[in-house]
């Protein structure tokens, strides 16, 4: 049939397959939530949901780092620290909608669905109160912490990248270049503090 587009008639053209409907799709009449739970699409919505979980994790303890380190230093203000969790809690909005949307797309009901998107963000303050408990935690651990990192370099080094170099011909190369490191970077923190 001719229609108009654009103010000019066109035709439709038509496929093999089967004809193309006038109006766009009506939304899907919600289902049972677990009449999905074999296949490939409700994994999709689960893996995502999964990942938004796991991904507000770190956001959460974030703001709880920002938190708890109040006062520390200069740069690590109670100002700082509430820009920081309105930025992310601003972020939180769309992810939210990114776990609600496919499940009511699924067949979940309005109010299931944005509960779901809710609990996905209720990690945030669980890992904020835990960020800022290591803060305080990790204070008075930080130089033993930071001792194990640097001789577990230090051991990589000896053990791994040496050898390594020796059997490429380049020993002697390998051993001055470590001790001259070493050498430099005992001087920077002492030099430094």
């Amino acid at each position: 049939p001719d229609k108009a587009e654009n103010g000019e008639p066109y035709q439709r053209r038509r496929a093999a397959g089967p004809p193309v409907p006038e109006s766009p799709a009506a939304f899907p009449a919600p289902r049972a939530g677990a009449a999905l739970a074999g296949s490939s699409s409700w994994r999709r919505i689960l893996l995502l949901i999964l990942a938004i979980t796991i991904h507000n994790i770190p956001e959460g303890l974030a703001v709880g780092v920002g938190f708890g380190a109040v006062g520390k230093s200069a740069s690590a203000t109670f100002q700082s620290a509430r820009n920081l969790a309105i930025g992310i809690g601003i972020q939180n909005f769309p992810e939210g909608l990114a776990v609600s949307l496919p499940l009511r797309g699924a067949g979940f009901s309005t109010w299931k669905a944005f509960w779901y998107g809710q609990l996905s963000g209720m990690v945030e303050p669980l890992a904020g109160a835990a960020g800022a408990w290591a803060v305080a935690l990790a204070e008075p651990l930080l130089p033993y912490a930071l001792a194990f990192a640097a001789g577990a370099m230090v051991y990589v080094v000896m053990d791994d990248i040496i050898p390594e170099a020796q059997s490429s011909g380049n020993g002697k190369l390998a051993s001055w270049t470590s001790i001259l490191g070493f050498v430099v970077m005992m001087s920077l923190d002492v030099g430094l503090g």
